[in-house]
Parts: C-alpha cells; structure tokens; sequence
C-alpha cells in the first residue's frame, strides 16, 4: 500500500474523527464518497484489490453486526456504514490485520472508559453494587463514546506494523 493513500485516508479519518467528536455523527457522505473511491481502486490498482465475494466479507460484516450493535445502541448507524465503506478502500490482504487492531482498539477504549467512569463514580457505583441494584451499575459503567477515533487509532496502529 502507497504511504500517500495511508496518509489520504489518515487526514479523512483526522477529520471525521474531529467532526464525530464535535457533533457525536458521522455524516454518510463520508461512506459516500468511501463507496465512490473504491470502484477506481479496483480499477486502477487491481492486483491489491480482487474482485471477489471475500473482499466483501468485512464490509457486509459491519453493515450487519453494526445493525445489530445499533439496536442494542451500542454502535452509532453512521459507525458501521463508515467503517463497512472504509474496508471497501483496504486490500483485501489487509483486512484482517486492520480488524485485529480495530478490536485492540476498542478493547484498550473501552476498558480505558469503564476505568474512569468506575473512578469518576465510585461512590454512586459502591452504592449500586452494595444495595444489588445492577441497573444503576449498568448505568454508571456504560458511555457512548465517538468510535471515529477509535477507528483512526486503530488505523495508525496498523500503519506502524505496515512499515516496519
């Protein structure tokens, strides 16, 4: 992959990271344009970019489990159509790689968020778990956080194993 289009979709990621943080949305012109850019990938860098059904296991994947994760209102709809078309620009062969970190990402994210609002709100949680009332514990320990930096960090993660 060219570092210029790891820097490209680095600046994108940068902003609709800073627009998620501002606005807590991620526009779909975002994955509009995503899903634009991807057919000239295709077409002009084809040895990176297959045209095969796996190319789409990731994208179709986000688009689901995104769904999914959105009902549950963990996930933000503008998240998952974002990061379904950000996947559309990664060659395949990246693919799982760019996922692992995504899932480090997150992981690291939200633990890192549970350990503050458990800190932040310690007497209140204390309170919860003494009395059993597991609602008010669910309540202190959830957070909707922008997942837009999360994406980008996940992306920069994945870039430094790129280029070693």
């Amino acid at each position: 992959m060219a570092l210029s289009f790891y820097g490209l979709v680095l600046l994108e990621l940068f902003i609709v990271a800073w627009v998620d943080i501002r606005s807590r949305r991620i526009s779909n012109g975002w994955a509009l344009a995503n899903i634009c850019i991807a057919p000239v990938l295709y077409f002009i860098a084809a040895p990176f970019y297959p045209l095969s059904w796996e190319a789409l296991i990731f994208p179709l994947g986000f688009i689901v489990i995104g769904f999914l994760l959105y009902l549950l209102k963990i996930m933000g709809a503008g998240d998952s159509k974002f990061l379904a078309s950000l996947f559309l620009l990664v060659p395949l062969e990246y693919h799982l790689p760019l996922f692992e970190k995504l899932v480090v990402s997150t992981a690291i994210t939200g633990a890192l968020l549970i350990i503050y609002r458990s800190f932040l709100n310690r007497g209140s949680l204390r309170a919860y778990v003494l009395t059993g009332q597991w609602a008010g514990v669910r309540q202190v320990l959830r957070s909707r956080f922008s997942y837009a930096p999360v994406i980008a960090l996940a992306w920069i993660l994945w870039g430094l194993n790129l280029w070693k």
